[in-house]
């Protein structure tokens, strides 16, 4: 019982929404839906033939498949840029580590007792 309530409701609603069209008012640059001085009524219902609406939302289609697809491409370049960047940066890390593991390396060998130092042939 409920949902033939509602159906009936929601096609009420879809019925009045043609029928409470409002008066458009133009007053000088602005449009307003209170009569102004000077302003005159504007005709604003859409003039448009149904063969010209089909075409208009076609075009609305066509152009709403091309930004999703735009979109997609560009989401899918950022990921790409963003994992080479994050490469690159680890390579970097990876290259300082091996630096400072060699320079300390290095100064180990320097800092050998003199016990310890290799002998040098004379």
């Amino acid at each position: 019982m409920k949902s033939v309530s509602l159906i009936l409701a929601i096609a009420t609603m879809s019925l009045c929404t043609g029928l409470s069209a409002q008066t458009v008012y133009r007053c000088g640059s602005s449009y307003s839906q209170t009569p102004c001085p000077g302003g005159g009524p504007v005709d604003a219902t859409d003039s448009r033939t149904a063969e010209q609406r089909k075409a208009h939302e076609a075009s609305v289609k066509h152009e709403k498949r091309a930004g999703d697809t735009l979109e997609r491409t560009r989401l899918k370049e950022e990921t790409a840029a963003q994992r080479a960047a994050e490469k690159a940066d680890k390579a970097q890390r990876d290259a300082d580590k091996a630096a400072e593991k060699a320079a300390a390396k290095k100064s180990t060998k320097e800092k050998l007792p003199a016990y310890r130092v290799p002998a040098t042939p004379k």
